[in-house]
């Protein structure tokens, strides 16, 4: 099991930081525009804003701190909110197949690995705040 959520994190690791790698330094593919009217619409809305150079830096220190393994349950929290902006613009919004699994995958792994550190997440995930002495 270890071996396979070492595996996952490198993946996912890599693939981030490879689309921050892409906008910000080296432009090994195109980024994504947009085909349909509300897809257009949202993407240059975002570039405008820079919330999209926002979400791309994130994408780059989130991927060298997954790649590298460090402070990696965190770095898996910051980087969610994008995995789900990308599903709903991927497969909501854009309707290509190719992104859309792309998306579709990228959240997946990201949810996954989330289980996999969720020895982390328990103190969010409790139903009541603990009070000092608790147990």
């Amino acid at each position: 099991m270890k071996s396979l959520v070492l595996a996952g994190r490198l993946v996912f690791g890599a693939w981030m930081l490879v689309n921050g790698i892409n906008y910000f330094f080296v432009s090994l593919y195109p980024q994504p525009t947009g085909h349909e009217p509300l897809a257009i619409l949202l993407m240059t809305a975002l570039v405008h804003s820079k919330l999209f150079d926002v979400a791309m830096l994130i994408q780059l220190v989130t991927g060298a701190l997954i790649l590298v393994g460090v402070l990696v349950p965190l770095a898996l929290c910051v980087v969610m909110p994008i995995s789900v902006c990308a599903l709903y613009w991927s497969v909501i919004l854009e309707h290509r197949p190719l992104g859309a699994v792309l998306a579709l995958a990228a959240f997946a792994l990201n949810g996954l690995l989330m289980l996999a550190y969720i020895d982390y997440y328990k103190g969010m995930l409790q139903r009541h705040a603990l009070t000092l002495g608790d147990a």
